[in-house]
């Protein structure tokens, strides 16, 4: 209810509605499309076919960066409501995760409009985007109750996660291909869950599109210590959140 009640507000006010999470990260896949492969098609990125290649990783992008900055804006800007609600404070930094994820999932045609664009057809390993879509529903949830418990504690955070999330853009396979990471740096580009995650959407269309197991390993060991960190800290900041709110 409180998902679907966010949902509701967050589109009331727009004459297209729904139709905003196709255009947004379809207009996206375009514009990035356009400058990387024909812009600068020498220097070309990623797998062909390039504009599916991106629209298979805009979507998750997008779910993980309207998720973390909606996280970090739970408690910051002040929740009188919080004294009252009866329900557990880390249902709220739920909500902010499954209402980016419902929409993530809403935008999915983006990407078969790019299959039919590109005549582009999935392989059987097609069945690893679900585990990919769990694996960033966990990991979000453990950064978001990170950050929305320490954003409420230093307002200044809310800003400097902006401008991590630019950077996260750059350091994430969304416009490169895991093979365009030089060898000796993988191992600490590894550290980046997404990297993972990004591999488990596009395998099903580029098997060659991972490195062997210990790469999941490593992005599923960094996912544990995160959810581990969040839920520690945000139990222990959970009272002066309230207290403050």
């Amino acid at each position: 209810m409180m998902v679907l009640r966010e949902l509701q507000r967050k589109y009331s006010g727009f004459r297209l509605g729904y139709i905003w999470t196709l255009l947004e990260p379809l207009g996206m896949t375009f514009v990035l499309w356009l400058v990387f492969s024909l812009v600068l098609g020498k220097h070309r990125l990623g797998t062909d076919p390039y504009f599916l290649f991106i629209a298979v990783a805009i979507l998750p992008w997008w779910w993980f960066t309207h998720g973390v900055a909606s996280s970090a804006r739970v408690f910051s800007r002040g929740a009188p409501w919080l004294r009252t609600s009866l329900l557990p404070s880390n249902l709220w930094v739920m909500r902010a995760v499954l209402v980016s994820m419902v929409e993530f999932i809403f935008s999915l045609p983006v990407v078969v409009i790019a299959m039919i664009v590109t005549l582009k057809l999935p392989s059987p390993l097609i069945v690893l985007y679900p585990i990919a879509i769990i694996f960033q529903l966990w990991f979000m949830y453990g950064l978001g109750l990170l950050v929305s418990a320490a954003a409420a504690v230093i307002r200044d955070l809310e800003r400097i996660i902006r401008i991590g999330l630019r950077t996260m853009f750059y350091l994430s396979p969304v416009l490169y291909s895991i093979g365009n990471i030089p060898p000796h740096v993988r191992p600490l580009a590894a550290l980046n869950p997404l990297v993972a995650i990004f591999a488990l959407y596009r395998i099903g269309f580029w098997p060659d599109e991972t490195e062997s197991g210990w790469l999941f390993v490593l992005a599923l060991s960094v996912c544990v210590t995160i959810v581990v960190a969040g839920t520690l800290t945000f139990k222990r900041l959970e009272p002066r959140i309230l207290k403050e709110a």
